[in-house]
């Protein structure tokens, strides 16, 4: 099957494009994908995008991902570090980051994938784009320089195949991306500032944001919204490494959060002390945007399993186990959402759209 076929054979709707970043990450038991599941949606399905702001946001332009998916690499270099991955230039011209099955992280890109689709099932603009797509194992070596060269030593000695294929998810690549330090002070305090209930949004004169100084009260509570949704995201879907940092991007057209790097995600063996930070995260939110919770309710466990689908053509993306582990997760995100609403009112906790 060619890479064009292949592709459009499980892709679903494609919303916006984003980049990636890779950082230093230990390893945990990876996901696991062996239950079958149902199809996803078909190329060109329509997805309402979620982009907080006063005024619903336009939405994104469509994404093409024949690009992506039909032109063979023409260049390649290894861009991580103690993880696997590699840079591509295809023959199209695009870039992207392609995150294989390796021995350091088995199976970790599928969860780039479930989380894109969870993002697009969700209406979310934030998450970056993840194609599965799979290379045959002589022509990524070849661009690699074989193994003469580092990059093309390490693709040998880490690379996991499927006989004469290399499987992984391709992420396509933005020049312009900023990494946005929101575990890191001054904005680590201020987002959870933003994020009470009490809060009220002001100017940044004094330019007490750091990489965000001078932010207006609008775009303020803008980002307030965006990062609302990532802390009910990564409470979804289990990302355990959200916070050790690097993982969250920014991009100023249009003004977007960006969830990087979500390959700690969907384990069904995460660390427990890093899922109950997300939990303790989510309690102590108290704004949070009405879009989305709707799109959280309406989102049940067929919903969930036909949003996640297959890697490719009779092959899960996920184990019926991990997706179960996720809509326990949405309805304990519902809880306390819906706590908050009891105790200080709907107005109140839904503040953002």
């Amino acid at each position: 099957m060619s890479p064009r076929a292949e592709g459009l054979a499980w892709l679903v709707a494609l919303v916006t494009a984003a980049g990636c970043q890779t950082p230093t990450k230990p390893e945990p038991s990876p996901v696991a994908s062996s239950a079958a599941a149902p199809a996803p949606p078909p190329l060109g399905s329509a997805v309402a995008t979620a982009a907080p702001s006063r005024a619903a946001a336009p939405l994104p332009a469509p994404f093409d991902p024949e690009p992506w998916l039909e032109a063979p690499p023409k260049a390649a270099k290894s861009i991580g570090h103690t993880s696997v991955v590699f840079k591509l230039e295809l023959g199209s011209g695009k870039k992207a980051a392609w995150k294989p099955h390796s021995r350091r992280g088995p199976s970790r890109y599928k969860g780039e994938i479930a989380a894109y689709r969870l993002a697009v099932a969700l209406g979310i603009a934030n998450v970056p784009p993840a194609l599965p797509r799979s290379f045959p194992r002589a022509e990524l070596a070849a661009v690699l320089g074989g193994e003469d060269t580092p990059a093309g030593k390490l693709f040998a000695e880490e690379v996991l195949g499927d006989g004469a294929r290399v499987h992984g998810a391709l992420i396509p690549w933005v020049d312009r991306l900023e990494i946005l330090p929101l575990e890191a002070e001054p904005l680590a305090s201020r987002w959870r500032s933003w994020l009470a209930r009490d809060h009220v949004f002001a100017d940044d004169d004094a330019g007490a944001l750091g990489k965000l100084a001078g932010a207006t009260a609008e775009v303020q509570r803008d980002l307030a919204a965006q990062v609302s949704t990532l802390v009910v995201f990564d409470a979804l879907s289990g990302n355990w490494d959200r916070w050790s940092g690097g993982n969250v991007g920014y991009v100023t057209e249009p003004r977007r959060i960006l969830f990087l790097d979500n390959d700690g995600a969907f384990f069904e063996r995460a660390p427990k002390d890093a899922l109950a930070r997300n939990e303790r995260l989510l309690a102590s939110v108290d704004r949070f945007s009405r879009r989305f919770v709707a799109s959280l309710r309406a989102l049940d466990d067929d919903a969930l399993g036909a949003a996640l689908g297959e890697e490719r053509p009779g092959v899960p993306l996920l184990d019926a186990r991990v997706r179960a582990l996720v809509g326990a997760r949405r309805r304990a995100a519902l809880d306390v959402i819906d706590a908050k609403i009891a105790k200080i009112g709907e107005a109140e906790t839904l503040a953002f759209p």
